[in-house]
């Protein structure tokens, strides 16, 4: 995908390994940034792969790490979400399976000119009005989906039983009290927030959705960068 002279996006596609070859999937797909200048190619692409693999191969590039570390790994895909004033945002979805297949997304920004990770520290004033907006919306949502939780427990014809309701409300109290507010992705026209609750599968259908989006109009006494 290219966007303009100044930089494109390209797709390392990744072989799967042996053992799930049977899956039908399109080929594992992992982001390769280009933006001319090669020196801010190899800090971006190699912070990158480093980051998503929590730096298990360092030392290795990005194809060899992948091809190392994907094994479990059955779906592997990107998303661009922004591209525009020397910033590119985007994120990474996986799904790897041992005994249980678990699935994740993890999120991306940086500064194309100069190769820099950024942290949302950097976008926006993260220590007054906006943060508090922000655990302001994650409390009401939290709340409107306990009592969502609790109504599907009262529902009869909803088979979720005590025990898995109990199991459940634990899990979003203890999402809700760990909440930071520091993994995040730009959008043509807003911020979102990404709060991060994985429940265990044997409850995933019960994920509460909690949305943390914030058009850049609205906030922008407190945003560092231009959109």
């Amino acid at each position: 995908t290219s966007f303009g002279q100044k930089i494109s996006v390209d797709t390392l596609f990744i072989p799967r390994t042996e053992k799930f070859s049977n899956i039908q999937n399109e080929k594992l797909k992992f982001p390769v940034i280009k933006t001319g200048n090669l020196q801010v190619d190899k800090a971006i692409n190699t912070d990158l792969k480093n980051r998503f693999t929590n730096n298990e191969y360092p030392d290795l590039s990005t194809d060899s790490t992948l091809l190392k570390w994907s094994d479990g790994i059955i779906y592997l895909d990107f998303e661009l979400t922004y591209i525009k004033n020397g910033l590119i945002s985007l994120n990474i979805s996986a799904e790897g399976c041992g005994a249980y297949c678990t699935a994740w997304t993890d999120y991306f920004t940086y500064n194309y000119i100069t190769g820099q990770f950024l942290t949302i520290d950097q976008i926006i004033d993260t220590t007054g009005n906006f943060k508090n907006v922000v655990i302001a919306d994650k409390d009401k949502q939290y709340e409107q989906q306990k009592k969502e939780l609790k109504e599907m427990w009262l529902d009869k014809n909803a088979e979720l039983d005590e025990d898995t309701y109990k199991w459940a409300l634990e899990q979003y109290e203890n999402c809700e009290k760990e909440f930071k507010l520091e993994s995040f992705a730009l959008h043509s026209d807003h911020l979102e927030i990404i709060e991060k609750c994985y429940l265990p599968n044997a409850i995933k259908n019960l994920t509460p959705t909690i949305e943390l989006k914030y058009k850049y109009f609205d906030i922008k006494e407190d945003l560092k960068i231009k959109n």
